[in-house]
């Protein structure tokens, strides 16, 4: 359990800091499109944070996936 926690950590630890690096990045960036949604339109965004933004979701969720099916190998037969 002590292993999943430390994955888990290390995954989202990992994640927030390419987020924070990707908005420092993103800053001065002159062309900003909207995302049509269903019901709205999000506000002025870059493509690089959008697609930034998309991969760090992606980078949270399969390693949320990946902890989940991680094995634990611990024998209590010692």
């Amino acid at each position: 359990m002590l292993f999943k926690i430390q994955l888990l950590s290390l995954n989202i630890a990992s994640a927030t800091l390419l987020f924070f690096f990707l908005c420092l990045g993103s800053q001065n960036i002159n062309k900003k499109h909207n995302l049509n949604l269903l019901l709205n339109k999000t506000v002025p965004l870059p493509i690089g944070f959008l697609v930034g933004s998309s991969f760090t979701l992606g980078v949270i969720s399969g390693g949320l996936t990946s902890v989940l099916f991680v094995k634990n190998n611990t024998n209590n037969d010692n």
